[in-house]
């Protein structure tokens, strides 16, 4: 279904309901908080409910971030000159290649859907960004191979001397447990591979902690699954995957298209009709 017909469906119901005009605009803006509602009301269920995590499939979104070997090596991608950095490859103006040539579709300019680093690995989140379903990171033996009072490698390191760990999840905690636990010396609290890394929202950023073996200056690789909130032209859309049948991403299906629309229509019959426009 289309926003058009998204818009005839509307139209049909509230007929039926002896309801007053809505403009395009007014609909619009229904539309819009049906699909929050919607999407909120199906995440509370997604942990046990398949139907909810079928509903939402179009809305995972899965993003993966990384320095490559001979990056961590290059000296190209260095925050403040200590450590290689994601910040430093996934700019706000778009991804550096190296050389000061930036490009890609993550940048604040370019995306709302992908978000980009600062302050070495802190993630900042894009602006149709929801819910954090998942996050993992691999790190390398940063200790071995980079010198902290310059962050270049020591002399002969090569890329075959990097070793990378396996992914491992990150826990999501409160930012008073995360600045408890980043600092605590209990060995059963504090971050480290076995009982893993930790990670908390600030400021509208992802930022991870971690304590010796794995602190966040020796990440090598991020990968985020997240809950991505659609406009309602992205959730309305004849849009599919090469030429299946599925919709693209952050498009519904239609039989939650009818859904989100029924939802917004029963908004509007709820609203006072001396707010709304009347018929020309």
């Amino acid at each position: 279904m289309i926003l058009t017909e998204a818009y005839d469906y509307m139209d049909l119901l509230l007929d039926k309901a002896d309801q007053p005009y809505f403009t395009t605009e007014e609909k619009d803006k229904f539309l819009n908080l049906a699909v929050s509602d919607f999407i909120n009301f199906q995440y509370q269920k997604m942990g046990a409910d398949e139907e909810a995590r079928r509903a939402l499939s179009g809305c995972v979104d899965w993003n993966s971030f990384s320095l490559s070997n001979d990056e961590i090596l290059s000296g190209n991608f260095l925050y403040d000159g200590k450590f290689p950095a994601l910040s430093e490859k996934y700019t706000p103006i778009g991804t550096n290649d190296g050389a000061g040539n930036y490009s890609g579709t993550h940048s604040i300019t370019k995306s709302d859907t992908r978000g980009f680093w600062k302050y070495g690995n802190h993630y900042v989140l894009p602006k149709q960004h929801l819910y954090v379903l998942a996050i993992a990171i691999s790190y390398y033996n940063f200790d071995d191979i980079i010198d902290p009072s310059s962050g270049l490698p020591y002399a002969g390191v090569t890329s075959d001397d990097i070793v990378l760990t396996g992914a491992i999840s990150v826990k999501n905690v409160s930012t008073r447990d995360y600045y408890e636990n980043e600092r605590t010396d209990d060995p059963f609290n504090k971050p480290n591979k076995e009982n893993g890394p930790l990670w908390q929202y600030i400021e509208n950023r992802i930022v991870f902690a971690g304590k010796d073996e794995i602190k966040s200056t020796k990440i090598q690789y991020v990968n985020l699954q997240t809950i991505t909130l659609p406009t309602i032209h992205q959730a309305f859309s004849a849009s599919t995957v090469y030429n299946s049948t599925a919709p693209l991403s952050l498009t519904f299906a239609e039989h939650y298209q009818k859904q989100i629309v029924q939802l917004a229509v029963e908004k509007m019959t709820r609203v006072d009709v001396g707010l709304m426009t009347p018929t020309s």
